[in-house]
């Protein structure tokens, strides 16, 4: 059995919503269930990929995203699967024809034209379910810290031992042409196509995309390219 070395982190409380394109994903992982069951990944199996290195070096192995950790992580030779360590060292990871940055996250480019990048950044958060009056379960919201998840060949480890929210959030961007993230939001859109603004209208007016759909972006973003 291969070795997985989590790390899940200490999550302060949930944040405020910001004005931003999300999607949320909610899963529960029952008291006794094994938590490591629930993992799922971006991509149908481990490819190969390269991780960029900003100081010129480069990582090539075996890569797939951990959708339920949010992190990139690679197998090595020993067959262990790792997180890549020290993310922000990297510059950029190609994997299965797609690439990869991290800015306190990462982020997948989801399509590009010109200057202009369509993206997506994904986090998790963690929530015990607790136990209210009545026996009726009540979400918090709010940890102070979580317990490491290190399974070495003992999936006993893995076990939970209350019932875990995991709440996936998706945010969808674009690039300024100085490289700075704008949410995808309408306003940016035109801004950025401004030349198009007409055009773009029309095609809002008549498909009244759902910006928190990522099949709906990338529809208008291709539409904007064209």
């Amino acid at each position: 059995m291969k070795k997985y070395h989590f790390f899940i982190l200490a999550v302060l409380g949930l944040q405020t919503l910001s004005l931003t394109a999300q999607t949320y994903e909610k899963r529960t992982i029952k008291a006794g269930e094994n938590w490591f069951d629930y993992a799922y990944y971006l991509f149908p199996s481990f490819t190969d990929g390269t991780a960029r290195i900003k100081d010129g070096g480069q990582l090539k192995s075996k890569m797939n995203f951990n959708m339920l950790l949010c992190q990139m992580q690679f197998i090595n030779a020993h067959g262990d699967t790792l997180n890549i360590a020290n993310p922000s060292e990297i510059d950029s990871i190609r994997l299965n024809n797609k690439s990869f940055f991290y800015k306190n996250g990462y982020f997948e480019i989801l399509d590009e034209y010109g200057s202009v990048k369509l993206m997506v950044s994904r986090s998790v958060k963690y929530e015990p379910v607790k136990i209210g009056a009545m026996g009726i379960p009540s979400h918090g919201t709010s940890i102070d810290s979580y317990a490491t998840l290190r399974d070495q060949n003992d999936t006993k480890l893995l076990i939970l031992n209350e019932d875990l929210d995991v709440v996936l959030e998706s945010s969808y961007f674009l690039t300024k042409n100085n490289g700075d993230l704008v949410v995808a939001s309408k306003s940016n859109f035109l801004n950025l196509f401004e030349k198009n603004k007409q055009s773009i209208e029309g095609y809002l007016k008549l498909n009244k995309p759902n910006f928190n759909k990522q099949s709906d972006l990338q529809k208008l973003f291709d539409f904007c390219n064209n």
